[in-house]
């Protein structure tokens, strides 16, 4: 303790006698120091907080932020949906919310049946059922990567006792997307079938699907119009496009050059549904079916006259009853019947929409090259173009991988021009940066609190240290006549009792040691006050 009380002396002096600049620079000095430290150990001590959950409904955030007080866990709201905890209790923090059941999601799940009141009523329960399963298909649904939040309205009619008075269910489905995200015709059929599969008697004619901005994704109707369908198409029609540009692009690309071959495909496809019923018979491969054959004889001596006595077969009975002899008569009859059986053919065929009636393919191909000298010694790119033999070998490669019919009447047109020039094109490509620079410029911030403890080092804690040495070394002694001088020289002054000695000493102390010359003055003159 004396030790400090006299070194806490000693600067005290020892900043009293420095002029007035030299006091504020050691004052900013001591500040700037305390002030790196402070920083450095701010930024080192820190918590690292990492998001806990985002996106969260403002009835989960505040169940959320109830259990983080509760356990006393430190968190930050780093929005109006998500909160943050700090990272090295991230996971645990997420146990431990899980086992409160949270978050729960939009909507109220099956969970409402875990505490059942005794003497609800079945309107209660039935009420209670409808909103259980909304809040799970709203929860299902939240699960897609596109949707940030969604609600689902159903309306479950009352079973009737008569069929022709039963109502079909309904649904309404509303969704909030994420920013720049858009919902395709796949997925919007995924939604209502998993509605209309999950609701019993529930149709996907009945379910719609809309955004908040009022915009309806999904509603379909019985008697369809082809407006409505002209989402589908278009999907359908740039999905085809984009695959045959796909297949086309790549190819070429391995021939000519990545950035030297542009590809277009339109393809032309037929909606329409088409039902055809034909019924053909063959007369030339005609088969006997059946076949009857009917054979009647009849004789007699005496044929007796009947009906109309003027009729001719009385006539006849008479004369052939005058024959002589005694003659007979026999009469024989014969009916055939033969029925055919001809070949028919019976076809259905169904066309189904979306069949391809035309593809039409453009291709542009740059290139090639070469390198010219003009008259003033500058290098140009002068354009060749390809041989016609050689684009015909394109164009042979495109219609083989797009399937071309030319029944069909498709079309593939291949064109060799010069593409625009780029305006990076001729520089040297940057050169990759160095590894050292890259680990710099990873790790600055803690290079820079280096850097500046090491500046504080250099510029205020060394020369306070060398002040406050040079301060212990001139402090007055009580066994040395005089305080101020080193020990060797203090013997030297005393041996020499001569004046001129003593002169020549001094004079040598204050050429060689100015400040500590400075320093035995003012002890002296500290003493004679």
């Amino acid at each position: 303790m004396d030790k400090l009380r006299i070194f806490l002396s000693k600067l005290k002096t020892s900043f009293s006698d420095l002029p007035g600049p030299q006091k504020m620079l050691a004052v900013g000095s001591v500040l700037l120091l305390v002030g790196s430290l402070a920083y450095l150990a701010f930024t080192f001590n820190r918590v690292e907080y990492a998001p806990l959950y985002s996106d969260l409904s403002e009835t989960d955030l505040a169940s959320v932020v109830n259990v983080l007080k509760e356990k006393k866990i430190p968190y930050k709201l780093t929005g109006a949906h998500a909160v943050a905890v700090a990272r090295d209790r991230l996971y645990e923090t997420r146990l431990e919310l899980a086992a409160e059941g949270l978050p729960r999601g939009s909507g109220v799940g099956f969970e409402i049946f875990d505490q059942q009141r005794l003497g609800s009523t079945e309107f209660v329960q039935r009420v209670n059922y409808q909103r259980a399963l909304q809040g799970e298909l709203a929860r299902t649904i939240n699960q897609m990567t596109e949707i940030q939040e969604s609600r689902v309205h159903l309306v479950l009619p009352e079973e009737s006792l008569f069929a022709e008075d039963q109502k079909k269910p309904r649904a309404a489905v509303l969704v909030k997307l994420r920013p720049g995200a858009r919902l395709g015709q796949r997925q919007l059929q995924a939604i209502a079938n998993l509605v209309s599969s999950a609701v019993e008697g529930l149709d996907t004619e009945n379910v719609t699907i809309m955004s908040t901005d009022g915009k309806v994704y999904y509603k379909k109707d019985r008697n369809e119009s082809p407006l409505e369908m002209s989402a589908y198409q278009l999907e359908v029609k740039k999905r085809m496009e984009e695959d045959l540009r796909h297949k086309v692009q790549n190819m070429l690309a391995r021939v000519v050059g990545a950035d030297k071959v542009v590809t277009q495909v339109s393809v032309d496809l037929d909606f329409s549904r088409v039902q055809i019923a034909e019924e053909t018979y063959d007369p030339d491969s005609a088969a006997v079916r059946s076949q009857q054959k009917t054979l009647e004889t009849s004789q007699g001596k005496a044929i007796t006259a009947r009906g109309n006595p003027d009729a001719p077969i009385n006539l006849e009975s008479r004369l052939l009853e005058k024959q002589p002899n005694g003659q007979s008569k026999t009469f024989n009859r014969q009916k055939e019947t033969v029925n055919y059986e001809l070949s028919r053919v019976t076809r259905q065929m169904v066309r189904s929409p979306g069949s391809v009636r035309k593809i039409s393919v453009a291709v542009v191909v740059d290139g090639p090259y070469r390198t010219e000298t003009s008259a003033n010694g500058k290098t140009e790119r002068v354009f060749v173009g390809r041989s016609p033999q050689e684009l015909k070998t394109l164009e042979d490669l495109v219609k083989k991988a797009v399937g071309f019919d030319d029944g069909r009447g498709d079309q593939v047109t291949i064109t060799n021009v010069a593409f625009a020039a780029d305006p990076s094109m001729g520089q040297e490509a940057p050169a990759p940066e160095n590894k050292y620079l890259a680990m710099l410029r990873r790790h600055q911030k803690i290079l820079f609190n280096l850097l500046l403890l090491l500046l504080v080092f250099l510029f205020v804690v060394r020369p306070f240290m060398k002040r406050f040495q040079q301060i212990g070394q001139s402090e007055p002694s009580a066994e040395a006549p005089h305080p101020a001088l080193p020990e060797g020289e203090e013997e030297e002054l005393l041996e020499g009792p001569k004046e001129v000695r003593l002169k020549e000493q001094a004079v040598q102390l204050v050429l060689t040691n100015p400040s500590q010359a400075s320093q035995v003055i003012r002890a002296w003159i500290k003493e004679d006050a």
